[in-house]
C-alpha cells in the first residue's frame, strides 16, 4: 500500500473533526465510499466528529443512510478527505477549500495533479475497494452498514464485476464483505428498480442514438426529453450504457442538458482511451469510462465537437492497427 495511505491514517488519528467529500452528481461508488468511510471512522474513533457532506442517491438513504449537514465552522476546523473525485472543482461542497487540511483517496487518473497527501490507485476498480483495503491495513473494524455501503460502490463501479480492472483482489475483498454480513439482495431491490416513465425515457434514448462514420455511438438528451416523463436531470444523467455495448461500436457517449444549460457528458469504450478526450473538455476519469461537463450550453454544438474528437480517436486507432 502506498506510503501516503499511512500518512493519511496518521492525520485521521490527529484530527478531532473530519469531513468527507465526494463529487457532484454522486454515483454509488462516491456515495458508498463517503458514507462507508464515515461509518468506519465513527465505529473506530468514537470521540471524533465525523461527517460526510453532499447530496444525492436519495433512494438509498432509507436503508444505508444520508449525508450530514454541518455549519461552516465545522468544515474550517476539519481534516477534509476527498473520496472518488480526481478534481477539486468537482467536489459537491466547495467549503472544502476552507478546511485546515485536505487529503485525497481516489482511483481516477489525475488530469491536474493534486497537491498534498493523496493515495491514488488507478488499478483499483472502485474507491470503495480502496476504503476496504485501508480499513484492513490499519485494523479498523468494518460493521455491517459500512460493508453494505462499500459493496455497493464496488459492485456498481465494476458494472457488476464485468469491467476492468476487476481482478482477484476485488473478489477477495467482496468475499470479506460477505463474511461481515452484506445483503446484496436488499440493495438490488432498490438500486435496479425503475418506474414505467424511466423505462420509457430510456427507450427514447435507444430510439434516438446516432452513429459516426467510425461507429461512435452518440445521443443528445435535452430538457423536454425527460421532463415529458416527469423526470429530473439528476435522475437521467447517468444512462450512457443504455446505448452501449453494440457490436462493432468501440465508443459511446451520452450528452444530457440540464435546465441551467450544463451538459453532462458520459464517455465509455471497449478499450480506447476516452479519458484523454474528457480531459480536453475539463473532465477526467478512467481510460474506458470518463466524464465531463460543458457549462452554459444553449444547444449541442460544442457536444458535436466532442463527438468529432471521439470519431478521430477511433479513426487513429484503426489507422495504427
Amino acid at each position: 500500500m502506498d506510503k501516503s495511505a499511512k500518512d493519511i491514517f496518521k492525520l485521521i488519528k490527529k484530527y478531532d473533526i473530519i469531513t468527507i467529500h465526494g463529487h457532484v452528481n454522486p454515483d454509488c461508488d462516491c456515495y458508498g465510499s463517503s458514507l462507508g468511510l464515515r461509518e468506519i471512522l465513527r465505529t473506530n474513533f468514537k470521540n471524533k466528529q465525523i461527517y460526510s457532506l453532499g447530496y444525492g442517491q436519495d433512494n438509498l438513504h432509507s436503508i444505508l443512510g444520508d449525508y450530514d449537514v454541518v455549519d461552516d465552522e465545522i468544515v474550517k476546523q476539519s481534516l477534509a478527505i476527498i473520496v472518488d473525485c480526481s478534481e477539486t472543482p468537482r467536489i459537491m461542497d466547495q467549503r472544502i477549500s476552507t478546511a485546515k487540511q485536505i487529503v485525497k483517496i481516489d482511483h481516477h487518473i489525475e488530469s491536474t495533479p493534486f497537491v498534498g497527501y493523496k493515495w491514488v490507485d488507478v488499478e483499483s476498480i472502485a474507491c470503495a475497494q480502496m476504503i476496504v483495503e485501508f480499513a484492513q491495513k490499519f485494523h479498523l473494524k468494518i460493521n455491517q452498514r459500512a460493508a453494505n455501503l462499500l459493496y455497493l460502490g464496488i459492485c456498481t463501479d465494476s458494472g457488476r464485476f464485468r469491467y476492468a480492472p476487476t481482478n482477484a483482489k476485488t473478489h477477495r475483498i467482496v468475499a470479506d464483505l460477505y463474511d461481515i454480513g452484506i445483503n446484496p439482495k436488499s440493495l438490488f431491490s432498490v438500486l435496479y428498480l425503475s418506474d414505467a416513465n424511466y423505462v420509457k425515457y430510456q427507450s427514447l434514448l435507444v430510439s434516438r442514438f446516432k452513429m459516426t462514420k467510425n461507429h461512435v455511438i452518440y445521443c443528445f438528451a435535452d430538457v423536454p426529453d425527460y421532463e415529458q416523463f416527469g423526470l429530473k436531470y439528476e435522475q437521467v444523467s447517468k444512462n450512457v450504457n443504455v446505448i452501449g455495448n453494440i457490436i462493432g461500436c468501440p465508443v459511446w457517449v451520452l450528452f444530457t442538458r440540464s435546465p441551467e444549460g450544463v451538459i453532462r457528458v458520459e464517455f465509455r469504450s471497449t478499450g480506447l482511451n476516452v479519458q484523454q478526450v474528457a480531459v480536453k473538455y475539463g473532465g477526467g476519469g478512467h481510460q474506458c469510462a470518463a466524464g465531463a461537463r460543458l457549462d452554459n450550453q444553449k444547444d449541442f454544438s460544442l457536444a458535436m465537437e466532442v463527438v468529432n474528437d471521439l470519431d478521430k480517436l477511433v479513426e487513429e486507432s484503426l489507422n495504427n492497427a
